[in-house]
């Protein structure tokens, strides 16, 4: 195979693999006192502030430790279709989550410690 094909076909499969790649989320902490409709009772939980979004969703996350956790955007076929690294603290951790770039469907949001499930939730978009 001469060099002129081996670019071409390294130009062609690298353009399909970025095609091909998940949309992003954006997912941004933010500080103020839980407001009552996102307030969980339990010590480890995820509760959004409503299950309808179109552009952003507030939700709260009460963990047991300090660390790292990936939230994942999760399809109604089970693929996931986004994640995002956030640092996660004891209690309560607000955040909003930005969903304008995912196309219009049910999904679920799930949180991950490592390999473990923490919790997860159920959003629709509109």
């Amino acid at each position: 195979m001469n060099t002129f094909v081996k670019k071409i076909s390294y130009i062609s499969l690298f353009t399909l693999v970025l095609a091909c790649s998940p949309d992003e989320f954006y997912v941004e902490p933010y500080t103020e006192e839980v407001p009552e409709n996102l307030f969980i009772g339990e010590l480890v939980g995820i509760k959004l502030g409503s299950n309808f979004a179109s552009n952003e969703v507030k939700m709260n996350v009460k963990l047991e430790h300090d660390g790292k956790y990936y939230i994942k955007v999760v399809n109604i076929s089970g693929k996931v279709v986004a994640k995002e690294l956030v640092n996660g603290k004891v209690g309560d951790n607000l955040f909003t989550v930005y969903t304008a770039t995912l196309p219009k469907s049910s999904y679920r949001l799930e949180l991950f410690d490592d390999n473990i499930k923490v919790g997860n939730a159920l959003i629709n978009l509109q």
